[in-house]
Parts: structure tokens; C-alpha cells; sequence
């Protein structure tokens, strides 16, 4: 089943104020988590599921702007997903620079 992947406003508020990032590079995340969350939120739920029988699950997504790398770990929410709709309604940004 294909589901809608939805962001909730403080999700996308939180990524557009991540320094180091451009427009174009948080349209490439947002892309690609739509894509993989779209065709797989029911196996990223059974396999990363917060706790035993959770709705929700953790979701981890990097994206790499030479020489940083921007580790995103993302709370994905699945209460509709009968419904065909899941939400990211959560997110947190580590940074990392290699040098």
C-alpha cells in the first residue's frame, strides 16, 4: 500500500532553520523521505516501532553536503494509517563536519 506522507508545520519550521542547508537540499530530504516512507512506513513501523504495539516509529535519514553530514532522526506517526496517510511529527538534527 502506498501511503501520504505528511509533515506536521513544526517539523518543517524545525528543518528550515538548520544552517548549512539550501532550499534545494531540504526539497532533496523531504523528496526522499516521501519515497521511502510512501512504500515502506509498514515495515519501518514493524521494525522501529518506539515501544512494543507504538503507532509511531523512529525514522533515520542522513544527507550529506560535503564535508557535513546532517544526521536526521525523525518520530513518524502511523495512527492513520488505515487511512493511507502517515506523519512526521517530530524531528532532531545532529551536524557533523569531517575534517
Amino acid at each position: 500500500m502506498a501511503f501520504f506522507v505528511e509533515f506536521v508545520e513544526n517539523v518543517l519550521d524545525y528543518m528550515s532553520q538548520i544552517e548549512g542547508l539550501t532550499d534545494e537540499d531540504r526539497a532533496t530530504i523531504v523528496d526522499g523521505m516521501i519515497e521511502e516512507l510512501s512504500r515502506d512506513a509498514d515495515r519501518f513501523l514493524a521494525l522501529y516501532s518506539l515501544t512494543h504495539e507504538s503507532l509511531c516509529f523512529r525514522y533515520e535519514y542522513a544527507h550529506v553536503v560535503q564535508p557535513t553530514i546532517f544526521n536526521f532522526d525523525f518520530v513518524v506517526d502511523t495512527k492513520d494509517s488505515a487511512m493511507g496517510v502517515v506523519r512526521v511529527a517530530y524531528v532532531e538534527c545532529r551536524v557533523e563536519t569531517s575534517t
